[in-house]
């Protein structure tokens, strides 16, 4: 049996970029329908099972690595809030020199509009999202964040004026109550939040969740999309409910708004191999710098995970030849670090009780940075079809990844020479530096731009079907040293504004 949902505007995916397309397109009047591979899961539920999402049918994740890249740790959320419902908050702008790699460093490319024309757009999704930064800071222009920044912690206190310029970190773990949101409680479990103040889809727009207009068919995968005979416009996607019930969602205008991985995924599957489809995929390392000193840095306090950033490898002309990095302080400190020197210690026959007095002194006396940094884009890297099919026959996503370029590891290189140089004045004792990969920043595949190989234009619109859109970290020409989610957000409120305005 195959069912019908009719609905204005079609959305692929319930993560935080397809909800706040779909809100700009419900606060218009029109309706909406979207569909979700997982499940609705409460975040009593989560708190409950310690899971963020469902077992249920089609809802298991379908990466192949190509043997020929890394076993990269791809790390992504089915269920409706996607991946919103496990992230840590952390909610850094990109700068203005990120949207214009080419015409001031000569790499990269251009992102088809500057910070100018997202700050507006960053302003509103920062209001939703809740997030705590500087009000007034040489990093960022306007628009000023919506609440308060958290306290700096010792860490930052002692690290911050080493390594100007340093920031409060924008995040959307609150220091004041949004909604029901309470404010943070410097629990530092952000991923899996206890008092459910760190942003999730399911707190922060749970009016467009519950709007009546909106149609959320959960556990439903999206198979294709369907295009018309002239090949111009998209009809429908064929969809597949767990049961394994055929369904067919018509409108008359779609958003995909899954990750890099999985929205690629679906336009392959639907033979839109256009231009640059699948490639340029690219993931931030989520690499540590752990830097010993010989006095105490406050390792272990903080009102938040982390709250303070530095931006002393980011900006400058240095982007020509080497990646920017956006350092980030751990205020627990280098806590999981300590196993392997405790380990060694009873190993050597010395008592639990000195051992645990070492331990504990190593750890209070280091620092723990974290580093994210950009890269320049790899086509190389990219998402294709497997030769393997899921439950439903669909192919599964195949994807060749790899880490680093020389561009990257010049960056980096120069960030784990320096920062222990700069933090002298603390003493410092040694460094050591280890990749912790997560796979949780799926950026690219789908890039926007004005050239023939972009795949969306400045609009998030694909060139190639008047009437569909691509919301998401998927359309990123370039990736910057920071974090996605506030730019994700903001381009998601723009394109929901987009569609609203412009109709079918």
């Amino acid at each position: 049996m195959t069912a019908d949902v009719e609905a204005d505007v079609v959305v692929v995916g319930s993560g935080v970029a397809g909800m706040l397309a779909a809100r700009g397109v419900l606060q218009a009047g029109r309706s909406v329908a979207m569909l979700e591979r997982g499940a609705l899961v409460p975040w009593e539920r989560q708190l409950e099972t310690s899971q963020w999402e469902a077992d249920v049918p089609g809802a298991q994740h379908n990466i192949d690595n190509d043997p020929e890249g890394e076993d990269w740790p791809w790390t992504y959320v089915y269920g409706v809030g996607g991946s919103s419902l496990r992230w840590a908050g952390v909610s850094p702008r990109l700068i203005p020199e990120d949207f214009e790699m080419r015409s001031r460093f000569g790499v990269m490319r251009d992102w088809p509009f500057g910070y100018d024309e997202l700050a507006p757009f960053y302003a509103e999704a920062e209001k939703i999202l809740g997030v705590a930064g500087p009000r007034r800071s040489s990093v960022y222009p306007s628009p000023p964040f919506p609440l308060p920044p958290h306290e700096p912690s010792p860490q930052d206190r002692r690290v911050g004026p080493l390594l100007e310029p340093f920031v409060a970190l924008p995040q959307a773990r609150p220091t004041e109550a949004v909604g029901s949101r309470p404010p943070c409680c410097g629990s530092a479990r952000c991923q899996l939040c206890p008092v459910n103040s760190r942003f999730s889809v399911l707190n922060g727009l749970g009016e467009t969740l519950e709007h009546e207009r909106l149609e959320l068919l959960s556990e439903t995968v999206a198979a294709r999309l369907i295009s018309d005979p002239a090949g111009r416009r998209v009809t429908a996607v064929e969809a597949r409910r767990s049961d394994g019930e055929a369904l067919t969602v018509r409108g008359r205008r779609f958003v995909v708004a899954a990750n890099g991985i999985e929205s690629a995924g679906l336009l392959l599957r639907s033979e839109l191999d256009t231009g640059d489809t699948g490639r340029n995929l690219f993931d931030h390392p989520n690499a540590a710098l752990e830097i010993e000193t010989s006095t105490a840095v406050g390792a272990g306090h903080g009102r938040s995970l982390a709250t303070g950033a530095s931006y002393r490898y980011y900006s400058g002309s240095f982007r020509r030849d080497r990646a920017a990095a956006l350092l980030v302080v751990s205020n627990p400190g280098a806590i999981f670090d300590m196993l392997p020197q405790t380990v060694k210690a009873l190993v050597a026959g010395r008592s639990g009780r000195r051992v645990r007095r070492e331990v504990a002194d190593t750890w209070r006396r280091t620092v723990k940075l974290e580093v994210y940094m950009d890269d320049v884009p790899n086509p190389a890297n990219r998402v294709a079809l497997s030769g393997s099919k899921d439950r439903f026959g669909l192919p599964r996503n195949r994807v060749t990844y790899r880490r680093a370029t020389p561009y990257l590891q010049r960056g980096l290189d120069h960030v784990i020479e320096d920062a222990p140089r700069r933090l002298a004045p603390l003493g410092v004792r040694g460094s050591r530096f280890a990749y912790a990969v997560q796979g949780a920043h799926m950026i690219g595949t789908l890039r926007m731009g004005d050239d023939p190989d972009a795949v969306v234009d400045a609009d998030c619109r694909h060139r190639a079907r008047q009437n569909r859109d691509v919301a998401g970290r998927a359309v990123f020409p370039t990736c910057s040293p920071a974090n996605p989610a506030s730019a994700i957000a903001a381009l998601a409120v723009r394109l929901g504004r987009t569609v609203a305005q412009e109709g079918d």
